[in-house]
């Protein structure tokens, strides 16, 4: 917003001092300002997928407010949907230095070490991101997923179903949970996870091409070659090999 600053008379009693002192804040209220609108900017572009133009929008808010720890997380976030990993890192823990309590930076930031197969590391990220946001659905299975890479099976099965109780249409949780227990051999529990998680997303190719492994370990050719089918229609090729070799 841009201000008009028009004085055709000042009081002779309005001294100089508190003048100069009036002048200040309004040219501080208008830096402020001048902020929320590359803020509010930023966050439309991002809204539109303009990535690079909402990064542009943050950088002249934060030269504006450089201690507002929101606005490096909202770049973060905008650079790492660029694929600038190292710059998202830098900004993700830029905001959590300005707001210890950031929680989803902490997550944010968890999934990049988790990108760079740093897995412990990417835990304590979600342990903190979950002690600031104890109910942070996207944390949980998060953490799960890197869990499950350290073996810990029982703690990642913990996880994805702390996430499916705090968001009970979260899809994505019920796949991961489906396919450790698959692992496991526990077809049923499975099963049944794999069924809910494609009444969520009947577009989840994954989840159509395990369902079909564990169908086809119960003996249940047709209803594995159906599930692979629809894996292959949904862009898995190792569908097709499958389809060719246990299905003519």
């Amino acid at each position: 917003m841009r201000f008009l600053y028009s004085f055709t008379h000042i009081p002779s009693s309005f001294t100089a001092v508190r003048f100069l002192a009036l002048l200040l804040l309004l040219v501080q209220f208008s830096g402020c300002n001048t902020a929320k609108t590359h803020y509010r900017e930023g966050l439309e572009r991002a809204s539109k997928n303009d990535y690079p133009g909402a990064v542009r929008e943050y950088d002249a808010a934060i030269a504006k407010r450089p201690s507002d720890g929101s606005l490096y997380r909202l770049r973060g976030v905008a650079k790492y949907e660029m694929e600038d990993y190292e710059g998202a890192f830098a900004d993700f823990s830029q905001a959590i230095e300005l707001v210890p309590s950031d929680a989803e930076s902490y997550k944010f930031r968890g999934d990049i070490k988790w990108q760079r197969k740093q897995y412990k590391p990417a835990i304590a990220d979600y342990d903190l991101a979950i002690k600031y946001q104890p109910e942070y659905a996207k944390a949980y299975n998060n953490r799960g997923l890197n869990r499950a890479r350290l073996r810990d099976t029982k703690g990642a099965i913990a996880d994805f179903s702390q996430a499916i109780t705090l968001q009970p249409d979260y899809s994505v949780a019920y796949l991961n949970r489906a396919n450790l227990l698959l692992r496991q051999k526990k077809y049923k529990p499975a099963l049944e996870d794999y069924d809910k998680a494609l009444n969520l997303d009947a577009n989840m190719a994954e989840a159509y091409y395990n369902r079909g492994l564990l169908k086809y370990n119960q003996r249940n050719k047709k209803g594995a070659c159906t599930d692979w089918e629809k894996a292959a229609e949904l862009g898995i090729t190792a569908a097709n090999d499958l389809l060719k070799r246990y299905c003519k």
